[in-house]
Protein backbone atom coordinates (compact mmCIF):
# COMPACT_ATOMS: atom_id res chain seq x y z
CA UNK A 1 0.00 0.00 0.00
CA UNK A 2 0.95 3.46 -0.79
CA UNK A 3 1.76 6.19 1.65
CA UNK A 4 -0.18 8.57 -0.28
CA UNK A 5 0.74 11.72 -2.52
CA UNK A 6 0.02 13.00 -5.75
CA UNK A 7 1.12 9.91 -7.75
CA UNK A 8 -1.13 7.21 -9.68
CA UNK A 9 -2.45 4.71 -7.46
CA UNK A 10 -1.13 6.87 -3.80
CA UNK A 11 -3.18 5.87 -0.59
CA UNK A 12 -6.53 4.31 -0.47
CA UNK A 13 -8.63 4.66 -3.06
CA UNK A 14 -11.63 7.30 -2.76
CA UNK A 15 -14.34 5.42 -4.39
CA UNK A 16 -15.17 3.24 -1.51
CA UNK A 17 -18.23 4.24 0.81
CA UNK A 18 -17.02 6.35 3.50
CA UNK A 19 -18.55 5.27 6.98
CA UNK A 20 -19.27 8.75 7.79
CA UNK A 21 -21.72 8.45 4.90
CA UNK A 22 -23.49 4.90 5.92
CA UNK A 23 -26.37 4.33 7.98
CA UNK A 24 -24.41 3.05 11.01
CA UNK A 25 -26.22 0.95 13.91
CA UNK A 26 -24.27 1.69 17.10
CA UNK A 27 -24.86 -0.61 19.84
CA UNK A 28 -23.43 2.17 23.01
CA UNK A 29 -26.28 4.06 21.63
CA UNK A 30 -28.57 1.28 21.44
CA UNK A 31 -27.81 0.02 25.03
CA UNK A 32 -27.93 4.26 26.50
CA UNK A 33 -31.10 4.56 25.12
CA UNK A 34 -32.79 1.04 26.36
CA UNK A 35 -33.09 -0.54 22.65
CA UNK A 36 -31.34 -3.61 23.84
CA UNK A 37 -33.38 -4.26 27.47
CA UNK A 38 -34.90 -7.25 27.00
CA UNK A 39 -38.59 -7.26 25.76
CA UNK A 40 -37.77 -3.37 24.28
CA UNK A 41 -39.79 -2.56 20.89
CA UNK A 42 -38.25 0.66 19.80
CA UNK A 43 -38.17 2.83 16.79
CA UNK A 44 -34.78 3.75 15.07
CA UNK A 45 -34.14 6.65 12.41
CA UNK A 46 -31.23 7.17 10.76
CA UNK A 47 -31.44 10.81 9.73
CA UNK A 48 -28.78 12.76 7.48
CA UNK A 49 -28.91 16.38 6.58
CA UNK A 50 -32.07 16.50 8.95
CA UNK A 51 -34.07 14.66 7.15
CA UNK A 52 -35.26 10.45 7.90
CA UNK A 53 -33.15 8.64 5.41
CA UNK A 54 -34.27 5.23 7.02
CA UNK A 55 -36.58 4.11 9.93
CA UNK A 56 -37.13 0.89 11.44
CA UNK A 57 -37.98 -1.24 14.23
CA UNK A 58 -35.71 -2.46 16.89
CA UNK A 59 -36.94 -5.65 18.87
CA UNK A 60 -34.75 -6.90 22.00
CA UNK A 61 -34.50 -10.39 22.92
CA UNK A 62 -32.18 -12.08 25.48
CA UNK A 63 -28.90 -12.90 23.17
CA UNK A 64 -30.51 -10.87 19.78
CA UNK A 65 -32.24 -7.99 18.55
CA UNK A 66 -34.03 -7.71 14.91
CA UNK A 67 -34.55 -4.58 13.17
CA UNK A 68 -37.22 -4.37 10.73
CA UNK A 69 -37.07 -2.13 8.20
CA UNK A 70 -39.78 -2.00 5.33
CA UNK A 71 -40.12 -5.56 4.65
CA UNK A 72 -36.87 -7.14 5.95
CA UNK A 73 -35.67 -8.25 9.16
CA UNK A 74 -32.52 -8.00 10.10
CA UNK A 75 -30.85 -10.54 12.84
CA UNK A 76 -28.33 -9.40 14.75
CA UNK A 77 -26.32 -11.34 17.47
CA UNK A 78 -25.72 -9.73 21.01
CA UNK A 79 -23.39 -10.34 23.55
CA UNK A 80 -21.46 -8.49 26.55
CA UNK A 81 -17.92 -8.79 28.33
CA UNK A 82 -17.61 -7.24 32.08
CA UNK A 83 -15.77 -4.38 32.51
CA UNK A 84 -12.88 -4.10 34.98
CA UNK A 85 -14.55 -1.82 37.35
CA UNK A 86 -18.08 -3.64 37.23
CA UNK A 87 -20.73 -4.28 34.92
CA UNK A 88 -20.55 -4.81 31.60
CA UNK A 89 -20.27 -3.83 27.76
CA UNK A 90 -22.25 -5.08 24.55
CA UNK A 91 -20.99 -6.15 21.66
CA UNK A 92 -22.73 -6.68 18.30
CA UNK A 93 -22.05 -10.07 16.75
CA UNK A 94 -21.29 -9.09 13.03
CA UNK A 95 -23.79 -11.67 10.56
CA UNK A 96 -21.14 -12.27 8.20
CA UNK A 97 -17.82 -12.68 10.22
CA UNK A 98 -18.63 -13.52 13.52
CA UNK A 99 -16.68 -10.99 15.12
CA UNK A 100 -17.67 -8.86 18.39
CA UNK A 101 -17.85 -5.13 16.79
CA UNK A 102 -19.36 -2.17 18.09
CA UNK A 103 -20.72 -0.32 14.82
CA UNK A 104 -22.56 -2.46 12.16
CA UNK A 105 -22.72 -0.32 8.58
CA UNK A 106 -26.03 -1.19 6.35
CA UNK A 107 -24.57 -1.92 2.93
CA UNK A 108 -26.70 -3.62 -0.16
CA UNK A 109 -29.44 -4.20 2.22
CA UNK A 110 -27.36 -5.72 4.97
CA UNK A 111 -25.64 -5.18 8.34
CA UNK A 112 -22.19 -6.25 8.69
CA UNK A 113 -19.20 -4.46 10.11
CA UNK A 114 -16.78 -2.33 8.62
CA UNK A 115 -14.58 -4.67 7.11
CA UNK A 116 -17.24 -6.81 5.49
CA UNK A 117 -19.02 -4.40 3.85
CA UNK A 118 -15.25 -2.50 2.82
CA UNK A 119 -16.14 0.76 4.15
CA UNK A 120 -13.47 2.83 4.59
CA UNK A 121 -13.24 5.84 6.40
CA UNK A 122 -12.81 9.57 5.27
CA UNK A 123 -9.64 10.25 6.03
CA UNK A 124 -8.11 6.96 4.60
CA UNK A 125 -8.29 8.26 1.11
CA UNK A 126 -7.25 11.76 1.95
CA UNK A 127 -3.58 12.30 0.55
CA UNK A 128 -0.63 14.15 2.31
CA UNK A 129 -2.14 17.90 1.44
CA UNK A 130 -5.59 16.65 3.18
CA UNK A 131 -3.72 15.13 5.94
CA UNK A 132 -1.64 18.50 6.68
CA UNK A 133 -5.09 20.33 6.57
CA UNK A 134 -6.44 17.71 8.92
CA UNK A 135 -3.98 18.01 11.37
CA UNK A 136 -3.75 22.21 11.11
CA UNK A 137 -7.52 22.01 11.99
CA UNK A 138 -7.40 19.69 14.97
CA UNK A 139 -4.27 21.72 16.29
CA UNK A 140 -6.37 24.96 15.71
CA UNK A 141 -9.39 23.19 17.77
CA UNK A 142 -6.84 22.33 20.88
CA UNK A 143 -5.69 25.64 20.34
CA UNK A 144 -8.75 27.11 20.71
CA UNK A 145 -9.19 24.99 23.83
CA UNK A 146 -6.06 25.56 25.49
CA UNK A 147 -6.93 26.91 28.77
CA UNK A 148 -8.82 23.46 29.15
CA UNK A 149 -4.85 21.91 28.74
CA UNK A 150 -2.50 21.08 31.61
CA UNK A 151 0.49 23.61 31.80
CA UNK A 152 3.45 21.24 30.21
CA UNK A 153 0.51 19.97 27.32
CA UNK A 154 -0.01 23.80 26.39
CA UNK A 155 3.32 24.67 25.86
CA UNK A 156 3.77 21.69 23.72
CA UNK A 157 0.34 21.81 21.51
CA UNK A 158 1.32 25.74 20.94
CA UNK A 159 5.14 24.26 19.67
CA UNK A 160 3.19 21.71 17.34
CA UNK A 161 0.57 24.14 16.00
CA UNK A 162 3.26 26.66 14.92
CA UNK A 163 5.12 23.93 13.24
CA UNK A 164 2.21 22.63 11.70
CA UNK A 165 0.77 26.58 10.49
CA UNK A 166 4.78 27.23 8.99
CA UNK A 167 4.10 23.96 7.26
CA UNK A 168 0.62 24.39 6.24
CA UNK A 169 1.35 28.00 4.89
CA UNK A 170 3.92 26.85 2.83
CA UNK A 171 2.01 24.43 1.48
CA UNK A 172 -0.78 27.17 0.20
CA UNK A 173 2.07 29.48 -0.88
CA UNK A 174 3.64 26.26 -3.21
CA UNK A 175 -0.41 25.65 -4.54
CA UNK A 176 -0.99 29.07 -5.64
CA UNK A 177 2.58 29.15 -6.67
CA UNK A 178 1.57 26.38 -9.42
CA UNK A 179 -1.64 28.20 -10.20
CA UNK A 180 -0.17 31.08 -10.72
CA UNK A 181 2.17 29.67 -13.59
CA UNK A 182 -1.00 27.50 -14.79
CA UNK A 183 -2.48 30.69 -15.63
CA UNK A 184 0.95 32.81 -16.43
CA UNK A 185 1.24 29.95 -19.18
CA UNK A 186 -2.47 30.15 -20.60
CA UNK A 187 -1.78 33.86 -21.80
Amino acid sequence: MGKGGRRMGAGRPAHKLKAENASALDVAYLSRSGHLDTGNWKRLYWRQYGEVRLEGLVKAFDDHITVDIGFHTHWIGVTQTPCHFGGHRRWFICPRCDRRMGLLYMRHGRFACRRCNRISYESQSGDAEDRMIWKYHSLQHKMANLKLQLPRSRERIHNNFLEVAWQYDAMLDEALSRIMMADATRC
